[in-house]
């Protein structure tokens, strides 16, 4: 049977031939078909409300409410679930289907490589793409050609700058949130690997959940045959992690974030205003 897909508000639905998956928050329920009643649609033309009734054994049964956007994608996959359901007595004992319920893991996400970008990237890229023509606008309106040379060449400075404005933003968050929230655990050595033409180390941990986990890159040995290194990762978010390096990588570091990284994000922020009042002020 072919899988539908639903999806609703804060919420996507999944028709497998014997479950409905629900997606909601990080977490995905599975809901086997005998521990469901009915799927009841209702609203208005525009929007539908779903509702997965459970079955009950006599208590007010559980319901799993949807709001999809489309009408006529939620009627479709009511009428599936409901056609799919096991043939029951209307007098025939009813378990407690919440029971049945339980909670899988979630697949990890994989990207569309046919997709360039991503809807958040291309909000940026039109905020950029605004701000130059804007600036473009307002030199020329100057007459001066000068300062519409310098709005131009100036312009691809400041999206570098912009670029290393948010590896500073993205350390800065790391550091913090691993600082308040991280665990700390030994990682072994596991393999190697080229990346390009460069030889990457990779190091394995199981995190508080159980769960394997891989680390690429190095850090400061603290016990060898095997290779261990001490890694921390935030439990909230696995993949933000960070091995603890030697005094002299630290010190180097520091220095690039305190000499480099803090003052390109200061011009970077002040490039903007400033250019704009100094056109401005050429009008």
């Amino acid at each position: 049977m072919t899988e539908l897909v639903l999806r609703a508000r804060r919420t996507t639905a999944l028709f497998e031939r014997d479950a409905v998956l629900l997606d909601r928050r990080g977490n995905r329920l599975r809901i086997p078909l005998a521990a469901i009643e009915t799927v009841r649609t209702g609203g208005g033309s525009r929007r539908r409300v779903i509702e997965i009734v459970l079955t009950s054994a006599g208590a007010t049964p559980v319901v799993h409410t949807l709001s999809p956007p489309s009408a006529t994608a939620a009627t479709a996959f009511a009428d599936a679930v409901n056609a799919a359901l096991p043939v029951r007595d209307a007098v025939e004992p009813r378990t407690d289907g919440a029971t049945l319920v339980t909670t899988v893991p979630v697949p990890p996400r994989t990207e569309r490589k046919d997709r360039w970008t991503t809807s958040r990237d291309r909000k940026v890229q039109w905020a950029f793409g605004a701000l130059f023509a804007l600036g473009t606008a307002l030199a020329a309106a100057t007459g001066e050609w000068v300062l519409v040379l310098f709005w131009v060449t100036s312009y691809t400075p400041f999206l570098v700058g912009c670029a290393l404005t948010h590896i500073v933003y993205r350390v800065t968050v790391d550091w913090w949130l691993l600082r308040r929230r991280g665990i700390t655990v030994l990682a072994v050595y596991k393999d190697s690997d080229y990346v390009g033409d460069m030889l990457v180390k990779r190091y394995s941990f199981t995190d508080a959940a159980g769960e394997e986990r891989t680390f690429s890159g190095g850090g400061r040995l603290v016990a060898t045959d095997p290779e261990r290194i001490e890694v921390t990762y935030d439990p909230c978010a696995p993949k933000r992690r960070a091995t603890r390096d030697g005094p002299v990588v630290r010190t180097l570091s520091v220095l690039a974030y305190v000499l480099l990284g803090l003052p390109v994000t200061a011009m970077t922020a002040a490039y903007p205003p400033v250019s704009l009042i100094v056109l401005l002020s050429a009008l």
